[in-house]
């Protein structure tokens, strides 16, 4: 029970960020033994098949080199690594690729501490249990601004910057020959590069080369803070990133040989509610494909993605439970001042049922749920955007998805969306990975590539708005 009720911290905490963070690399962290302090060194491994491997390599400076049982537990945020020999456990809160917190366990008594990166491995996962890599057809130029080299067949592709402001954006536009549309990728939340890079899979590029075959041009960018682009700031919200995406199309508006008429956003996750800004705001935007794009106030989907959850691991819950998670996220929607805010959200961890937060855990929700990002997105009404929108939009959304549900999202671009096709993907998670059990898709490093199914859709649908704009 224990591991189930730490999926609720993590729902809490994390929540919306579907960026994965990749923890190969060497890890430290301090422990009291015996009222004495003993730095720990251990090095972790993402294997090819999706599971993990790890060693304790150091105690105090002495090498010691014991094997560990790593593992990474539902919810993928979570992860324990046990080490048999010293009787020691830890179970923890992957937070970014930075820093793990969690509960060391030894002899029987438990402490909270804090394990920080000291260097990461930067190879890449190459193999999984379910492999779908795509073709990877695709040369890499390096660095240079504007570079164009034609490639076998029917397309060129050129390193390209633009932006707005301040903000300078690096990304790689595929163009086939020929007066073609585009689809301008758009990333969820988190810091992804422009091939949307993920636990060695490459969902944006797999997208690309499907449409690529069938004569549709792409742009793909890093977002702010990844690859070429900017760095971030650190008090961005979803408003500051449909600026970086308007500037994209922008930039296309003014590029020769692409059919400006044909110029539309495939956005996914936060992506998608971008994408619907933009749409909004500008009626040049011939079409939005939305994967997964939350289409009802930013307080549902979360209330909504953490009741899903528990449903999901096969945790009941209470309607006082349930109200609990309300509560915060009413908190967050209803009280302006900040520093009433933060006293609020402190005093319902502080009584929670769900799970007992240690003061760090607390201060670390508190601190994350009252950024600007966050709260900005919790507040958000997507519903006037999306009565404002003309264009076509394809929404697609899989049966398995916790994080933006399928029948919340559908119901809401239904009734406020003017032309509407709706689809779900059976047996699909918030990956559009393609998964072999409703458990299984929590853990997104080991189903498999952006299925065929997601990438054959979309691809259906943008050849369907070129065949109608003739």
């Amino acid at each position: 029970m224990k591991k189930t009720i730490s999926l609720v911290i993590m729902l809490l905490c994390v929540t919306f960020a579907t960026k994965a963070y990749w923890i190969s690399g060497e890890w430290e962290c301090t422990v009291l033994v015996d009222n004495t302090q003993q730095t720990l060194k251990f090095s972790i491994r993402e294997l090819t098949d999706g599971t993990l491997s790890a060693y304790l390599d150091e105690i105090n400076g002495e090498e010691k080199r014991i094997p560990c049982e790593a593992a990474r537990l539902p919810g993928y945020y979570q992860i324990e690594i046990k080490v048999p020999p010293i009787d020691a456990c830890f179970t923890g809160t992957i937070l970014n690729s930075k820093s793990i917190e969690g509960t060391f366990s030894q002899n029987g008594t438990e402490q909270y501490i804090k394990f920080r990166c000291i260097s990461h491995d930067t190879g890449e996962v190459v193999a999984h249990i379910r492999p779908q890599k795509p073709k990877l057809l695709l040369d890499t130029l390096g660095n240079e601004e504007i570079i164009e080299r034609e490639w076998t067949g029917n397309f060129t592709y050129r390193e390209v910057k633009f932006g707005h402001d301040d903000v300078t954006l690096a990304g790689t536009l595929y163009r086939p020959f020929g007066y073609c549309p585009v689809v301008i990728l758009v990333s969820g939340s988190g810091t992804q590069d422009r091939d949307g890079t993920m636990f060695g899979y490459h969902p944006y590029r797999a997208i690309a080369e499907e449409l690529l075959s069938r004569g549709v041009g792409v742009l793909c960018y890093d977002d702010r803070g990844a690859g070429e682009s900017s760095p971030l700031k650190g008090n961005e919200t979803t408003f500051d990133f449909a600026k970086d995406a308007q500037s994209a199309f922008d930039f296309l508006m003014s590029y020769e040989g692409i059919n400006h008429s044909r110029i539309g956003y495939c956005g996914h996750s936060e992506g998608g509610q971008i994408a619907f800004i933009n749409a909004a705001n500008d009626p040049r935007v011939a079409f939005v494909i939305s994967l997964a794009g939350p289409a009802v106030k930013g307080r549902d989907v979360m209330v909504k993605q953490n009741l899903s959850m528990l449903d999901m691991v096969g945790m009941p819950y209470t309607q006082a439970q349930a109200e609990e998670i309300e509560a915060i996220f009413d908190d967050i929607v209803n009280i302006a001042d900040t520093t009433q805010l933060r006293e609020s959200l402190r005093k319902r961890f502080a009584a929670s049922t769900l799970q007992r937060y240690t003061p760090e855990l607390i201060e670390q929700s508190v601190e994350l749920m009252t950024s600007p990002w966050y709260m900005t997105f919790v507040r958000f009404d997507p519903k006037p955007y999306l009565e404002k929108i003309n264009c076509l939009v394809y929404a697609l959304s899989g049966e398995w998805d916790f994080q933006v549900d399928a029948e919340q999202t559908f119901n809401a671009l239904k009734a406020s969306v003017k032309n509407v096709t709706c689809e779900l993907l059976p047996e699909h998670n918030h990956m559009f990975q393609e998964c072999a059990s409703k458990l299984e898709s929590f853990n997104y490093a080991t189903q498999g590539e952006i299925s065929w199914t997601t990438r054959g859709r979309i691809l259906d649908f943008v050849k369907g708005v070129y065949t109608k704009k003739q």
